[in-house]
């Protein structure tokens, strides 16, 4: 092998473009150029935007959220890889591995084809390691209700951290179990901002890394104008969100064995069972849940499909009259079409919103019912 490529996972909100940053600032390669810096993000996010663009083609193929909340997310994104983009993969490592010895890729997203990046990277004849960013799952769905949530709406501020904690729990176990066995390092993000020396230190142990400066402290270094104590903006509890209790359980559970693995150099055989036995539970939630929304579920999938149908035949009638076809209907037409993308990709928006609207409505009584 001819160098290192640190592969930085992680929730989103949970400090991965500061460890970035900072490995940035001790000498490493992270590929530009970058994600810029907004509010959410002022000291910049050191993510490469084409890092970000490859893993959503790969999202997008595989028709999951970008951090989804099903366990089945993994699988359909791993069929969506192309050998086309196992090669764009293998060229990308290979043209910025010039650069240095030590390479540093930063994004959430790829907690998806983490082992798409093991082979892209020995092929490119670089030893992978990875390093898992830790931020409580409260803090993380406070720091993201307050960025990208609707203020407005009490319940969808509700659903909002219901499954945005569903997601943190999904892709916390994803990335865990994919790369059980292979050289990585747990750093809690209040650790990193608290006083990064020591636990850089640890990092650069860890993972066998070599930094250009002497983390000796009582020495300025960049890191220090870097890292801003005052990025920890949101210390939210269990206490200021709204979840199902089962789905807390699950995610503090997660959370306290994540904090077991950083203290033993991110391998402990029981923890990982307990991981293990966590996702079941997860499995378990999300199966519960879907046979109480069964009903509601299926009448909003069929009201989507008759969305759709009434559409198409809308749209075939337009087509008709500029054609002068008196319907523009049959066999293949744009009706048929439309039934079958409705099936699809649309068909979950579509279910998404009635959703939400649905539940917020009341059920209507039948004639004669009682009040």
């Amino acid at each position: 092998m001819t160098g290192v490529l640190v592969l930085v996972t992680g929730t989103g909100r949970s400090g991965t473009s500061t460890i970035a940053g900072s490995l940035h600032h001790l000498g490493l390669h992270v590929p530009g150029p970058y994600l810029g810096a907004n509010e959410s993000n002022p000291k910049g996010f050191f993510e490469s935007t084409w890092a970000v663009k490859f893993h959503k083609r790969i999202t997008a193929a595989a028709g999951i959220h970008d951090f989804d909340s099903r366990p089945g997310a993994l699988d359909r994104a791993r069929e969506s890889v192309t050998p086309r983009m196992k090669a764009s993969l293998v060229e990308f490592l290979r043209r910025h591995s010039v650069a240095g010895p030590q390479l540093v890729v930063k994004d959430p997203r790829s907690v998806w084809v983490q082992q798409l990046w093991k082979d892209a990277a020995r092929e490119a004849e670089l030893e992978i390691r990875f390093l898992s960013m830790l931020r409580h799952p409260a803090e993380v769905v406070g720091s993201r209700t307050t960025y990208y949530a609707t203020k407005s709406d009490e319940d969808q501020r509700r659903r909002y951290e219901t499954f945005n904690v569903a997601r943190w729990v999904n892709n916390s176990l994803i990335s865990e179990r994919e790369t059980r066995g292979d050289v990585r390092t747990f750093v809690p993000y209040s650790d990193l901002l608290d006083d990064w020396r020591p636990v850089l230190a640890r990092v650069a142990d860890e993972l066998g890394l070599t930094f250009d400066s002497d983390l000796t402290a009582g020495s300025h270094h960049p890191v220090d104008d870097f890292i801003d104590p005052g990025l920890r903006r949101h210390t939210v509890s269990w206490d200021d969100i709204e979840v199902p209790d089962a789905l807390r359980e699950v995610a503090q559970e997660v959370w306290d064995v994540q904090m077991v693995l950083c203290g033993h150099a991110g391998a402990d055989a029981a923890a990982s069972e307990r991981l293990d036995a966590a996702a079941e539970r997860y499995e378990q939630i999300l199966a519960e849940a879907a046979a109480v929304s069964h009903d509601t579920t299926g009448e909003i999938r069929d009201e989507a499909r008759r969305a759709g149908a009434r559409e198409a035949r809308e749209q075939a009638g337009k087509a008709g009259g500029r054609q002068g076809s008196p319907s523009g209907l049959g066999p293949g037409s744009g009706s048929d079409r439309a039934l079958r993308d409705v099936n699809g990709r649309e068909l979950v928006r579509e279910v998404g919103k009635r959703a939400a609207r649905r539940l917020r409505r009341p059920s209507p009584r039948k004639h004669g019912e009682g009040a």
